[in-house]
């Protein structure tokens, strides 16, 4: 049967009006403050100077913190560009509508080349098939030259020309295919910069030195070195050079308390509620595995929250949430979608009592190297690990 159009418009009218926003349902969610992501670069700035760049490391969703906001936010305080790891990433912030630059970290696959030219990106570059794929992409687009950064490994050995291959990859670019690529950056990447005792940094800085003189003997130089990430550019000053590339930092943390950059402030807080009360008597065991016993009677709030948000299992027994600005122990076995916390202490706390997994509430506070030291992580993982289905708000 044929249903006039205005009526199937007055029908999908009312079924609008009937949709519920499915994602203020659930009472688990993260509040990103981007007026703290934009403090954080002007902190980092301040710390390396205004004639030193800085390029805003927004890859794994902006660590979890959602990378086009977080790159807005960046970009609008003053960041000269931004890195990411995937082709697909830098493809994303552009659909976006963002102009800066996009340095993509992770080299260049087969197949990605077209994309990287055709979306401005910028690759990082370190095999002579990386500058094949890539010169062949520019002369098809038609366009006049492509910006590359190279990439020297200098003792993370994970990705990046050593030493004794620069001179190839230098004949290469100096050839007449080299033409199509423009060398305008040399980087590489400290392997123990975090390290209280460091002894590594120092002589990939000496390495890397070398690979710039490499490149200047024979007529290539880069308007852009680039060493220092988060931990580098607070404990290396001297190795700043012309810009730094800060991770962790940016989002309010480090990746030890040993390399917090001062005056950095937590942009990610996590929060949920309390969903209802339970009254146990002491002797009974909780959650799965039984590996925990009550010693009195107690009051346990289950929470909607589990490792399945990427709240780690690995807290088991031991994280603390604040509730009513208290701290409050988590008991027994994180499960996928739950986690039992002790009230007992707080006779008067209710079910839809607000609960903060990360962040502060009253004078109490629970950062991100609490957690990432109760699951027995670094706080990268605890930001990375927030999961989609905890919305960000």
């Amino acid at each position: 049967m044929n249903v006039p159009s205005e009526r199937r418009r007055g029908d999908r009218r009312k079924s609008d009006r009937r949709r519920v926003n499915t994602r203020r349902i659930r009472p688990t969610f993260a509040r990103i403050d981007h007026g703290a992501l934009a403090h954080n670069l002007r902190v980092v700035q301040q710390r390396v100077g205004e004639r030193c760049r800085v390029l805003a490391v927004v890859k794994a969703d902006g660590y979890g913190h959602g990378a086009i906001e977080s790159a807005r936010a960046f970009v609008d305080a003053g960041a000269w560009g931004l890195a990411v790891s995937l082709v697909e990433e830098g493809v994303e912030l552009r659909q976006a509508g963002v102009h800066a630059p996009v340095l993509v970290l992770g080299g260049v696959h087969p197949g990605s080349e077209d994309v990287i030219v055709h979306r401005s990106l910028t690759p990082v570059v370190w095999a002579p098939e990386h500058l094949q794929l890539l010169s062949a992409a520019v002369r098809r687009s038609g366009a006049t030259r492509l910006r590359v950064h190279v990439k020297i490994d200098s003792g993370m050995s994970r990705l990046g020309l050593r030493l004794s291959e620069v001179s190839a990859l230098i004949d290469w670019l100096t050839g007449d295919d080299g033409r199509a690529l423009e060398v305008e950056g040399l980087m590489t990447h400290l392997a123990c910069a975090d390290e209280p005792d460091d002894a590594v940094s120092p002589s990939q800085i000496d390495q890397f030195n070398t690979a710039s003189r490499l490149f200047a003997n024979r007529g290539i130089h880069p308007r852009i070195r680039h060493v220092c990430n988060s931990a580098g550019l607070v404990r290396l000053p001297d190795a700043h050079f012309d810009m730094v590339r800060p991770g962790i930092a940016l989002y309010g943390a480090a990746s030890s308390r040993f390399v917090e950059l001062p005056g950095l402030r937590m942009a990610m807080s996590w929060h949920s509620r309390v969903l209802g009360i339970r009254e146990i008597p002491a002797g009974s065991r909780v959650s799965y595995g039984h590996r925990e016993q009550l010693t009195r009677d107690s009051r346990l709030g289950i929470v909607p929250v589990g490792y399945a948000d990427g709240y780690p299992r690995g807290m088991s027994g031991q994280a603390e949430v604040l509730v009513r600005g208290h701290r409050c122990r988590v008991i027994g076995n994180i499960t996928m979608d739950t986690s039992m916390i002790d009230l007992t202490d707080l006779p008067g706390a209710r079910a839809g009592e607000r609960v903060t997994l990360l962040g502060q509430q009253g004078r109490q506070r629970v950062d991100a190297y609490e957690l990432a030291d109760w699951a027995g992580v670094i706080p990268y993982e605890i930001m990375c690990g927030l999961s989609k289905r905890v919305p960000r708000r």
